[in-house]
């Protein structure tokens, strides 16, 4: 069976219960050796081009992370409902052809990942972890640390703050305003957001709360099976609008194994243990208020856990400062996964004092596998949990003196600690949990509308015969060409031979390159032939070997995972498209296009990236767009136009080479088209520098050469064209801030000038 589990995050990224939860049950499930278990999660490395995808292996279990730092997320909906992040993930699920999904959480990925799941056929497993799909803050706590009813019925407007629903232009002002290096630039922002709030409407929160809800509704019909881990939850959704028949209570385990052969050393004091965040929904300030109620030098307190970023925890936590540095507490910090056992043996009793409608928290799960009694909130899953009296002790929530009393118990009562510890039943283990889940995963398949669903599936698309060979090209930046190589190694399908054309660097980037891409095929020019004679030694290497296409990648662009795959797609639709490029995106802007194509005028001159600077939702949604030419930074090629029109012109040696190939080989017969699903991401200017006069140089002269192969002209014609392209040139240094002014104008001059004499090649 091929399981894909899918959650908003992995160990050893920061995270919570769920999280851990999930890395667990991954690895028990793929224990039984003939299941195959993906995992698809979310990263958040803002060093990484947004939705790109990572994929590791941990033991038998095979990660795929899909970047997302939210630098696309523009309005409220963009939060949960990313069609971008959603087409990376399909992509995914082509890829793997999971028999069954389960989703442990949807938060920082999209909900739109459920819709591409059912429509082939694989059944889909969600279990509640909290109340995320009814509650934007997953907790059904208001900002102002009230439990609260949901948004049934009017929707919510005290817990999403109005500035959240600002437009586009707003958020973009927003975050270059917080860049700036400006002492209170951040302060101004937080009084701006403020502004915008008291001036909103609160109908307008009601309502993009109740379009929220709507919409969960909507998504939840492609889940197959809820599992809820306590009753509170299950009345919750049922309540949402969930029927019972889909509905079904579940247990979840842990790994019991590490809690094994725990010893707990007597203590003078009663010893009592916190771990989760600082915050105000955990109400640690209930429990150290409680325990000031206690006598001096009776208790004690390890706290484990720290404070967040977010601004409301940060508040929470200064208020807090005067709690924490009481003498009974000790500040532990956030404690590492594995060493927990060891931080519960070091304890008598475990403290959970949420005042949140908890689920079924792990923490209690662990502190019963580790024999330690819990006094918790009555409350919840929680209420649930904890048998008051039996294996644990109950109170109001929020109540410190109620806290204090029973409390208080553990130190009057003879004997009351050892009852509790001793009447504690052993939480399920995470192997039990497994084969459990694996038995739910069998029953829905064999369902009789699941199977027959399956079967009616379309068969998959066939694929362009033969191999594809991808040249990289690095000219003294390792770094960004092992960034490119390394998302061509994870396109899907595989290509079959990764060529890395070292032009000439002296700098030991060929021997680097060995060493970090074992599996490519390193070439050393021994001398700077120029970005087309670079990718020709690489052309030429890949079509000895055979290949059908070849994949020309420059060294600053990164491809989308399916990228590949979906220009193999539209090749398989088109047998007259012989080159095929993405829909290239700005690495600084990645909701914004870099170019989708280019238009090219023989009469004028004039070249222009089509689309360039426009947001990608706003792009055609068109198969194929034919166009007059692509950027070589990222192309596909197949093998007959080579035949036909042999390799790029090396006289350019830099810049307007890709178009002069486009349109030979259009001449040829070849159509150049851009496919807009196709996603790459290029940043520009890496090999060269944005700000080098030669950049101007090679634009200049080049600009001139193609103009004259392409449409070669006489007397007044030919000199009003050439006067429009230096006069194009010449425009972008007076009016481009990182280009030199005078060195700028003198390449500007000294390209005419060689184009004029015929001087071409390196400079």
């Amino acid at each position: 069976m091929r399981i894909l589990l899918l959650v908003h995050g992995y160990p050893p990224a920061p995270g919570g219960g769920t999280e851990t939860y999930t890395a667990a049950l991954s690895t028990a499930l793929a224990a039984r050796s003939h299941d195959d278990v993906f995992v698809l999660t979310r990263d958040a490395d803002p060093n990484r081009p947004e939705y790109s995808v990572r994929q590791e292996h941990r033991g038998r279990v095979n990660l795929l992370r899909i970047n997302n730092t939210f630098q696309a997320c523009w309005s409220f909906e963009d939060s949960y409902l990313n069609p971008e992040l959603a087409r990376r993930a399909s992509a995914l699920i082509d890829e793997i052809q999971p028999d069954v999904a389960h989703v442990q959480h949807l938060t920082c990925l999209s909900t739109s990942i459920l819709a591409p799941l059912a429509d082939r056929g694989v059944p889909i497993v969600m279990t509640l972890n909290d109340y995320w799909l009814i509650c934007h803050r997953g907790q059904l706590v208001t900002l102002d640390g009230n439990r609260c009813a949901g948004p049934f019925g009017d929707g919510c407007d005290r817990c999403l703050p109005a500035g959240i629903l600002a437009g586009v232009a707003v958020y973009r002002a927003g975050r270059f305003a917080r860049s700036l290096p400006v002492p209170g630039a951040a302060a101004a922002v937080r009084a701006g957001v403020k502004t915008v709030e008291a001036f909103t409407p609160s109908a307008r929160t009601r309502e993009a709360t109740l379009t929220r809800l709507e919409h969960m509704r909507e998504a939840a019909r492609h889940v197959s099976l809820f599992l809820a881990p306590s009753q509170t939850i299950a009345d919750w959704f049922l309540r949402f609008g969930i029927d019972r028949a889909r509905l079904r209570r579940c247990r979840q385990g842990i790994d019991v194994r590490r809690f094994a052969n725990i010893t707990r050393q007597p203590s003078r004091v009663l010893r009592i243990g916190y771990a989760g965040g600082l915050m105000p929904s955990k109400a640690p300030d209930v429990l150290l208020k409680a325990v000031a109620l206690l006598p001096p030098g009776s208790a004690s307190v390890d706290l484990l856990g720290s404070t967040s970023a977010r601004q409301e925890e940060a508040d929470y936590a200064r208020a807090l400062s005067p709690l924490l540095g009481q003498p009974f507490v000790r500040r532990l910090g956030p404690v590492p996964h594995d060493r927990m056992p060891l931080a519960l043996a070091a304890i008598d009793v475990l403290a959970v004092p949420s005042v949140w409608i908890e689920n079924a928290p792990f923490i209690i799960h662990e502190a019963f596998a580790a024999h330690v009694p819990v006094v918790a909130s009555n409350l919840g899953g929680m209420a649930e949990m904890v048998k008051h009296g039996v294996d644990g002790l109950l109170f109001d929530a929020g109540d410190a003196k109620a806290l204090s009393v029973q409390l208080r118990r553990l130190l009057d009562e003879a004997g009351l600690l050892e009852r509790l510890t001793a009447a504690i039943q052993p939480p399920l283990s995470i192997e039990e949990d497994a084969a459990a889940l694996r038995q739910i995963y069998e029953d829905l398949l064999q369902q009789p509308d699941m199977a027959s669903a399956r079967r009616s599936l379309p068969a998959a698309r066939p694929r362009s015969a033969g191999s594809v060979a991808a040249v990289v090209l690095n000219y003294r930046t390792p770094e960004q060409t092992w960034l490119a190589a390394r998302s061509v190694q994870s396109s899907l399908p595989a290509i079959t031979q990764l060529i890395v054309v070292d032009n000439g660097s002296d700098d030991g980037s060929a021997a680097a390159l060995r060493t970090s891409l074992p599996t490519a095929d390193v070439i050393e020019s021994g001398a700077n032939l120029g970005y087309s004679g670079g990718c020709n030694l690489g052309i030429r290497r890949a079509l000895d070997g055979g290949a059908a296409f070849v994949l020309l990648v420059n060294s600053d662009a990164v491809l989308a995972p399916d990228a590949v795959d979906i220009l193999l797609e539209a090749a398989d639709r088109d047998p007259s498209a012989g080159i095929l490029a993405p829909v290239l995106l700005s690495r600084e802007e990645p909701d914004r296009i870099a170019s989708a194509g280019i238009a090219f005028s023989g009469r004028s001159g004039r070249m222009r990236h089509r689309a360039a600077g426009q947001p990608l939702a706003l792009l055609e949604p068109v198969p194929a767009l034919t166009v007059d030419a692509v950027s070589a930074c990222v192309m596909l090629v197949r093998r007959e136009v080579f035949d036909r029109i042999g390799w790029l012109d090396e006289e350019y040696f830099f810049s307007f080479e890709d178009i002069d190939f486009c349109l030979r080989a259009a001449e040829a017969g070849f159509r150049t088209v851009c496919v807009p699903e196709a996603i790459a991401y290029h940043e520009g200017g890496r090999s060269i520098g944005r700000r080098s006069p030669r950049r101007v140089y090679f634009a200049t002269r080049n600009h001139l050469r193609l103009a004259r192969r392409v449409a070669p002209r006489r007397g007044a014609a030919v000199m009003a064209r050439g006067g429009f392209i230096v006069g194009l040139n010449a425009a972008y240094v007076l009016l481009a801030p990182e280009v030199p002014l005078v060195s700028g104008m003198a390449a500007v001059a000294r390209g005419t000038w060689h184009h004029l004499c015929r001087r071409y090649g390196s400079d």
